[in-house]
């Protein structure tokens, strides 16, 4: 088990200093740009928690008939039955 600690230990420096070398940007930049995003993220998320579900058009249950009334598990009778039977 510790082997593996070790290991992703190592990877996750590497990882670090490889990415600190080759870093496009400065770090004040690229917080402002993590921040920028994730302010955007959270603001769809809330746009989207008050307008109840978020609609991304068409689906094919658009096209089909509605289930108000309907009762049981989804299956059909004979679906029903031939497991019924198994």
């Amino acid at each position: 088990m510790f082997s593996r600690v070790r290991i992703a230990i190592r990877f996750f420096f590497m990882g670090l200093a490889v990415g600190v070398l080759l870093a496009p940007r400065s770090g004040r930049e690229t917080r402002r740009l993590v921040r920028e995003r994730a302010d955007r993220l959270l603001n769809d998320l809330l746009d989207a928690a008050t307008l109840g579900a978020f609609d991304s058009g068409p689906t094919a249950m658009d096209d089909e008939e509605p289930t108000a009334g309907k009762t049981g598990n989804g299956r059909t009778r004979k679906q029903a039955a031939t497991a019924a039977q198994a």
